[in-house]
């Protein structure tokens, strides 16, 4: 679906965490149930995106405070 519409999407696999996660247009990280989503049209790329940055705020966070990061 993203590809038809001209966007990149790549595949990213941890296999020492057993997690997938698909880098869009080189700037964002979507779960796979995130991807899922979007296909079942409940997200539409631009929410996908602020989910995505605000992951990222949670994330940075957590560093700040010590915390490990779940998430890529």
């Amino acid at each position: 679906m993203l590809k038809e519409q001209g966007h990149t999407v790549q595949i990213l696999v941890d296999e020492e965490k057993g997690t997938r996660w698909y880098r869009v247009d080189d700037r964002m990280h979507v779960s796979w149930e995130e991807m899922q989503n979007l296909a079942d049209r409940v997200y539409s790329l631009a929410e996908l995106e602020e989910l995505f940055k605000r992951r990222q705020a949670e994330e940075a966070a957590q560093r700040g405070r010590g915390g490990e990061a779940k998430n890529g």
